[in-house]
């Protein structure tokens, strides 16, 4: 199929029109675009995941028996709000902008891309997975929902792609 212009071609009318009227528009760059994270905990698999977290077997033959070095409460005396403190303060090692308890704003793309990262990370950890397999099949623990302001404003679920079986995803 032959294009519908060739390079050089004099633009028609009705594009020298549209040309004209876009060129007060700035083109949003990626350096413009901010991106946000938020998670939504899910408390009922939080409360579970700790309650799992502190007692003397989470563990199955094929996992680590120690916490993830991100976490910094000794195992037996964590709890739901230093769990997702301790989330928080590791995804935040590669934000830009501002931690709060369920918020990572504002981030530049590359940012945001390490803080994906990072999800990945904690998802992996076998101690993480060893907790959410005594889990009911299908918990979570935050819905992930990304933010950008480019110049506009939107939100949508995150939807990073699940871990390779046989882990489960932790984030949703």
């Amino acid at each position: 199929m032959e294009p519908m212009r060739r390079p050089g071609d004099i633009p028609t009318g009705y594009e020298r029109g549209t040309i004209k009227e876009s060129a007060p528009l700035s083109e949003p760059s990626i350096e413009s675009t901010v991106f946000g994270l938020t998670l939504q905990w899910d408390s009922k698999s939080v409360h579970e995941f700790v309650t799992v977290a502190n007692s003397d077997h989470p563990m199955t033959a094929s996992s680590s028996a120690s916490p993830p070095v991100w976490m910094t409460q000794p195992r037996g005396h964590l709890t739901e709000q230093g769990f997702k403190h301790d989330v928080m303060a590791y995804l935040a090692m590669s934000a830009g902008g501002l931690a709060r308890d369920n918020d990572l704003a504002p981030n530049t793309l590359l940012q945001h891309m390490g803080i994906a990262k990072r999800f990945g990370h904690i998802e992996k950890e076998g101690f993480v997975q060893a907790c959410m397999a005594k889990l009911d099949p299908g918990a979570y623990l935050a819905a992930i929902f990304v933010r950008c302001e480019c110049p506009g404003f939107w939100i949508q679920p995150a939807r990073f792609d699940p871990p390779p079986p046989p882990l489960r995803p932790v984030f949703y």
